[in-house]
């Protein structure tokens, strides 16, 4: 009587569900290094572009002469209008949505935590400058005019 063979035996899909989990092993850190990396680049690239909101925003004659001449404030709605003005923030609002100015990345490329929160703009009108900041408190990394090196690609 001839044999019939009709599928894998328990053995066999075990051991190949092993090798499975351990390719996944394997590959799940360098996945999480490279989202993270992402997140660290749409991060910067969303700093440039609250930096480029407040450039548009002291382009206008109105809202540069309702500046104070120097502040730091978060990017927020609120902030910004009780530290500059209100066509200020109306002009920064039509460069820049302010709900996606929060940070996404969990750690920076050294593997230190950034804690998540809004960017803090600083502009000084005399010299024409602006800094903006991601992260808050202690954990706060330049990501304009030039990120910070730890939320830059390691070489």
């Amino acid at each position: 009587m001839k044999k019939s063979n009709k599928g894998f035996s328990l053995v066999e899909l075990i051991i190949v569900i092993a090798i499975m989990a351990i390719l996944a092993g394997a590959l799940a850190p360098a996945l999480m290094k490279y989202i993270n990396k992402t997140r660290l680049a749409s991060d910067i690239s969303a700093g440039q572009t609250v930096a480029k909101a407040v450039q548009a925003a002291m382009s206008n004659e109105t809202a540069f002469n309702e500046m104070k001449s120097t502040f730091t404030c978060s990017y927020t709605a609120t902030d910004i209008s009780a530290q500059s003005g209100p066509c200020f923030t109306a002009e920064c609002a039509s460069v820049c949505d302010w709900t996606k100015a929060v940070s996404k990345a969990k750690k920076d490329m050294n593997g230190s935590a950034i804690t998540p929160g809004n960017y803090t703009v600083s502009v000084d009108v005399a010299t024409n400058s602006i800094v903006v900041k991601l992260g808050t408190g202690a954990n706060m990394y330049e990501v304009y005019p030039t990120p910070d090196p730890a939320l830059s690609e390691k070489k």
